[in-house]
């Protein structure tokens, strides 16, 4: 996502200031505008002008409670979405002006777990359903790998499907190594990515026809005590960073971060993070599919109620040969992700 942060109004220390903070390291792109408050981290992701931001639209404007400024910055940079940190003090003070920008522009929340009770009574019904709760504890940790970053991320992603579509979009799920980026075993190193060759053009194309792209990635290492999670930020950082130099933006990242041995339910095949993707992004699983170079993949856009994809590069051409129990195959098996996005989308065409 583009990220149009209104500085002044973020609180140095913060549980927002962190999030922001968290999602830079994620590989967001997150600009800031105005002067940051004294001592605010938010300086060292640098200042952007006003005109700069005019030159080059925001997915989402990201602010504090005041929300004055915020809606304003999202005005300038063209963001479609709003997402603010509040608080029932501010808010009793917003002006028509400021209540009517945040109703039209459709705006989300996060509140402290204390401001709840206090904010509540303030909002109608509607509002509710717009709104997050930080989560409890956690002060300290890695900025990219902090419980506050997931939170703001999701109510990001959330905010903007809301904004930019009606539901039951047809989502391209797409698996990371082997898939979208070429095979290194248990991937840490972002100077180790490469994507697979055309897969920035054919994701550029399927979002160029309204459907959402996102990445599923099972990734044991962290289980396995082999590299820490940050390592994944910091590769799918690397991952959107490419992505973006060729015009496309990734509308959600889920990994899972567990031994096989653990027994989640996000790991694929498990369908926990398609799930949840879908839920935040208005997606009918049904018209989806799953695409990977495992098996595992397409188990899981299949237990998901879509369609799973199988490609030939990474260790797919080994999973092939591969035999699966009568029902269990893939809707089709295809050379690689371009290719994959082309029966995709001539399945939605369909």
């Amino acid at each position: 996502m583009r990220i149009a942060v209104h500085a002044p109004s973020v609180r140095a220390g913060g549980r927002l200031e962190r999030a922001l903070l968290g999602l830079h390291a994620r590989g967001h792109d997150v600009r800031v505008s105005g002067r940051p408050v004294a001592e605010s981290a938010l300086v060292a992701l640098g200042e952007t002008a006003g005109r700069a931001l005019r030159q080059r639209e925001a997915d989402v404007a990201v602010g504090g409670p005041s929300a004055g400024g915020t809606l304003w910055l999202a005005a300038l940079s063209g963001a479609r979405a709003v997402v603010l940190e509040l608080e029932a003090g501010p808010r009793r003070k917003w002006n028509p002006l400021v209540r009517w920008g945040w109703s039209v522009l459709g705006g989300h929340g996060i509140l402290a777990e204390s401001e709840v009770t206090a904010f509540l009574a303030l909002v109608s019904e509607a509002e509710r359903d717009r709104l997050a709760i930080w989560p409890a504890g956690g002060e300290s940790g890695e900025p990219s790998t902090h419980p506050d970053t997931g939170v703001l991320e999701r109510a990001c992603e959330r905010a903007l499907a809301r904004r930019v579509a009606g539901p039951g979009r047809a989502a391209l799920f797409v698996d990371r190594d082997g898939t979208l980026i070429e095979e290194r075993h248990h991937l840490a190193d972002p100077d180790g990515v490469q994507l697979v060759p055309g897969a920035a053009e054919a994701l550029r194309t399927a979002r160029a026809q309204g459907h959402p792209v996102v990445v599923i990635s099972n990734q044991a290492g962290v289980g396995r005590g082999l590299f820490p999670e940050s390592r994944v930020h910091e590769v799918m950082a690397r991952v959107r960073t490419l992505l973006r130099a060729d015009g496309v933006e990734l509308d959600a990242v889920r990994h899972c971060p567990h031994a096989p041995e653990a027994g989640c339910d996000c790991r694929k095949p498990g369908t926990r993070l398609l799930r949840e993707a879908a839920e935040d992004l208005r997606v009918s699983l049904r018209d989806s599919a799953m695409v990977g170079d495992k098996w595992i993949d397409v188990e899981a856009g299949r237990a998901a109620g879509g369609a799973g994809i199988l490609v030939l590069t990474g260790h797919g051409a080994e999973e092939s040969r591969l035999e699966r129990p009568a029902g269990a195959g893939a809707d089709c098996v295809v050379a690689d992700l371009p290719a994959a996005v082309r029966w995709f989308l001539a399945r939605s065409a369909g």
